[in-house]
């Protein structure tokens, strides 16, 4: 089957089935959660299918569009997610080196970043003043922080970089301001408060600790009101808590491996404390972190987006990796990636002094090669693997967990093709297309998966509680991006350029035609599922043709529960009896502890 390709060059087209309307509708739109952008009214026709909202020039990143129609009085609502890039906006050049492209970055983050302090300080490097609009991103931080609301340390931990680098540039009232609102925050757990703000988190841990620490640093001889504390106090206090913090993070990596949407986020510390720790040895503790969060982004990208597993991700973090702030983060590195609207760690990255070491050189494979990278990661262990070659990237985390109740844990991922089209298997948490339950229906997983990945070959086993809300597994890709694909089920094939996937599903499988999901969604119903992923491309196989005749004839079975086996053309035998034996070739599958990166190369 041909691929059919949507391309809206010019607006934003909202389909709809005229078959239920009764007469001309008037909808009511409103994008969320901009407070800038009022609601507006289109008319949905009967004798029409579609109707124009608004130019995609106007819009870069994951949006939710609430649209609502009255009947009888009643206002029915429907979110509708969608992501967009434009190439007018971010089209930036990427040639030579870091330097420039931080320039370049700083400019843009200046007209099109988040409305924060981050944003602020990007005008004041700039333009060498605190503009009125750059005055109004830093206000809009300082309330976040007065009001000591959930996130408020990611506003703060910036402003006491802006604080150190950019305060000749306010007047003495503001500085005032600001300094009430530093002495008054409270920085940890043992503070006597009531607040909204979240401090358990790896990410959230971490930006409280250095923020006390260069607060009191700056503030040594005032008293902290919360604590009680003087400067001096809550510095040292400070100082022992981020040192804390990176004993177990250099033992442990990242809580939430891989996290495309927290990454930035402890970025945010490393880059602040990287530029103004008072101490060199946080100093030279913040550069082997930040050399270790790029090796993380480096060796999980592939053409540009992270299309890994991830601890935790979003529907947004899933749907539309482009615009992901790693992606940014890359394109400042190393010039791939993406530009985009997600600027908080990529200001600070811009404004900094720090270069990464050249990971994404030890990625680059040619046309023969292939590369598998393992690493155990957080204090549970988690195994994170990946493999690629040139033409496409799959991974997974081996054996996470199987069949408990899930959480945000995004487990197995490919991409193909120069675009990087994605292509994830998952179980719904719950019913709503765009709900924000945790497992949601894109993000996470009702119940978790036995996976097993060896090289290009991914195996999943799916036994769903039944007291789970959805019974049905689902993959997510984007049909329209392929080059061709091929549906003889129970296996379903794509093909990117040089890169192919085969996906075999137990239970069969629909490709939802029609509503929201249409060409994005894969259905196989049922509670218990047998999965095979495998990934290959023109260099293994000779021809797309001849990667799906010699799939298709595979030997493959599944005995309903627990039991799959799959004769791989290429690797051979492997059968799982989940969760304790995993065999290839008569022989164990290695479960080795990997503290370490164990990284392996070899050619097709």
């Amino acid at each position: 089957m041909e691929k059919s390709r949507i391309i809206l060059k010019t607006d934003i087209v909202l389909r709809y089935d005229p078959d239920a309307l009764d007469a001309d509708r008037e909808l009511f739109i409103r994008y969320d959660p901009s407070s800038e952008t009022p609601e507006f009214r289109v008319c949905a026709r009967k004798d029409r299918n579609s109707v124009g909202i608004d130019p995609v020039r106007r819009w870069v990143g994951l949006y939710k569009f609430h649209v609502g129609v009255e009947a009888g009085g009643i206002r029915i609502n429907r979110e509708l997610v969608l992501g967009l890039r434009s190439s007018e906006l971010t089209n930036l050049d990427a040639q030579g080196g870091i330097r420039d492209r931080k320039q370049r970055a700083m400019r843009f983050i200046m007209s099109h970043g988040e409305a924060v302090v981050n944003r602020a300080m990007a005008v004041c490097e700039v333009q060498g003043t605190l503009t009125p609009t750059a005055e109004g991103f830093l206000r809009l931080s300082l309330s976040a922080i007065d009001d000591m609301e959930d996130c408020a340390d990611f506003h703060l931990a910036p402003l006491l970089l802006f604080m150190v680098r950019y305060k000749r540039l306010i007047s003495a009232d503001m500085r005032e301001e600001i300094t009430r609102l530093i002495l008054k925050f409270r920085y940890w757990i043992d503070e006597p408060g009531n607040d909204a703000m979240w401090y358990f988190s790896e990410n959230h841990a971490f930006l409280f600790h250095v923020s006390q620490y260069l607060a009191g640093w700056l503030f040594p001889e005032e008293v902290f009101s919360a604590s009680g504390r003087t400067g001096a106090e809550q510095s040292a206090i400070g100082r022992e808590r981020v040192e804390g913090w990176f004993t177990a993070f250099f033992r442990w990596g990242f809580a939430e491996w891989n996290s495309a949407t927290y990454i930035p986020i402890d970025l945010l510390g490393f880059f602040v404390l990287y530029e103004t720790a008072p101490d060199e040895t946080i100093r030279s503790l913040s550069k082997s972190a930040l050399d270790y969060a790029f090796k993380i982004i480096a060796y999980n990208s592939f053409n540009g987006v992270m299309s890994c597993s991830y601890g935790r991700a979003y529907e947004h973090t899933l749907k539309s990796r482009e615009q992901v702030e790693t992606s940014f983060l890359e394109w400042i590195a190393y010039g791939s990636g993406y530009v985009n609207f997600r600027t908080r760690s990529a200001a600070l990255f811009s404004l900094s002094s720090y270069e990464p070491p050249p990971y994404h050189q030890d990625v680059l494979l040619g046309e023969k090669e292939w590369m598998s990278v393992e690493l155990d990661q957080g204090m549970n262990q988690v195994k994170t693997y990946s493999y690629r070659t040139a033409d496409f990237f799959i991974a997974g985390v081996r054996r996470f967990k199987p069949f408990r109740h899930g959480h945000q844990q995004h487990l197995m991922n490919a991409a193909l093709g120069r675009q990087a089209v994605q292509f994830y298997i998952n179980h719904p948490g719950e019913p709503a297309f765009s709900g924000e339950n945790r497992p949601s229906y894109w993000a996470g997983n009702g119940t978790i998966p036995f996976i097993e990945q060896y090289r290009g070959l991914s195996l999943m086993i799916f036994n769903i509680d039944p007291e789970e809300l959805v019974h049905y597994i689902h993959g997510y890709t984007l049909f329209y991006d392929y080059d061709e694909y091929k549906t003889p089920s129970p296996w379903l094939f794509f093909r990117c350029g040089r890169a192919f996937c085969a996906v075999w599903w137990s239970n069969g499988y629909e490709i939802v035609g029609s509503g929201a999901n249409a060409g994005k969604e894969v259905i196989s119903r049922g509670l218990n599922h047998g999965a095979i992923i495998r990934c290959g491309n023109v260099g293994e196989w000779a021809s797309f043709n001849a990667f799906c005749s010699e799939m298709s004839a595979a030997e493959v079975s599944y005995n309903g529960e627990r039991e799959l086996l799959f004769r791989d053309p290429r690797y051979g035998l492997c059968s799982i009896a989940a969760p304790d034996s995993v065999v290839l070739n008569g022989v164990e599958l290695e479960y080795l502890a990997a503290p370490e990166m164990r990284i392996e190369t070899g050619f097709f």
